[in-house]
């Protein structure tokens, strides 16, 4: 009978916090000014985080009190000369798109270093949903 009433319990609470699905909205409400962060620029929490995460390809994001910085990392290759585009980044009713272009280098250089190409962009602060996409 404790354990009828235990259930009951947990069955009660579950529907009493009121969980619920959003659909994400992709249509487009408005264009995000943003910045690109240069490595000399960027805060010690987002470069440590780089750091971590440089050896494989990433996408994340990180906030402060004022900003909401967008992390994407293409991880280790073979030869420097990489870049990425920033395509596209806006907002819709319920979430950030940001949308990035990763160009090869123009001439591949056998001897050449290896890299770990990344971008960090920085937006005003946002607790919307972000979506990554190529």
């Amino acid at each position: 009978m404790k354990q009828c009433k235990m259930i009951a319990m947990v069955v009660l609470v579950c529907l009493l916090t009121g969980c619920q699905l959003e659909k994400i909205d992709g249509s487009k409400k408005k264009n995000i000014d943003f910045t690109v962060v240069s490595e000399l620029e960027m805060t010690e929490p987002v470069k440590q985080i780089i750091a971590e995460k440089k050896t494989a390809p990433f996408k994340l994001t990180f906030s402060d009190e004022q900003f909401t910085y967008l992390l994407i990392g293409y991880g280790k290759q073979n030869t420097g000369g990489y870049s990425i585009k920033v395509k596209e980044l806006y907002e819709s009713k319920n979430a950030v798109y940001v949308k990035t272009e990763f160009v090869g280098p123009r001439q591949y250089e056998e001897q050449s270093h290896e890299s770990y190409p990344y971008i960090v962009i920085k937006i005003e602060y946002t607790d919307k949903n972000v979506i990554f996409s190529e």
